[in-house]
């Protein structure tokens, strides 16, 4: 079950209504796995800096998922949520910043039980 949390300082009433069913459409694509798996969270009015500057467009972002990450699929990851995130919410990829998360069944609960 692979979950998305985007944080940005852009104002809520700017992020498109479809954007979260957008990003997961792409993020179910990139990681090879059903939508119907994903979780995803987006958060406007945030606050948040980026080198001292907290007036410009930005957004922090992470993904945790069992299996489907590593050094090759985090690059190609990071080049398409990021082209996305630029053209859907106005975000410079110099202000954009993700972080990976490979986790394992045992770690994630669901459901009042664990993946494994």
């Amino acid at each position: 079950m692979p979950c998305f949390r985007l944080f940005t300082n852009i104002p809520k009433i700017k992020i498109p209504n479809d954007f979260v069913e957008k990003i997961t459409s792409l993020l179910a694509d990139v990681l090879r796995k059903p939508e119907q798996k994903f979780v995803c969270l987006v958060s406007g009015d945030c606050i948040l800096s980026f080198g001292g500057d907290a007036s410009a467009p930005g957004a922090v972002a992470s993904i945790e998922s069992i299996g489907h990450l590593g050094p090759n699929e985090n690059k190609i990851f990071v080049t398409r949520v990021t082209a996305f995130v630029e053209k859907e919410l106005g975000i410079k990829p110099d202000r954009f910043f993700i972080s990976f998360y490979d986790l394992e069944g045992h770690n994630i609960g669901k459901g009042g039980v664990t993946l494994a």
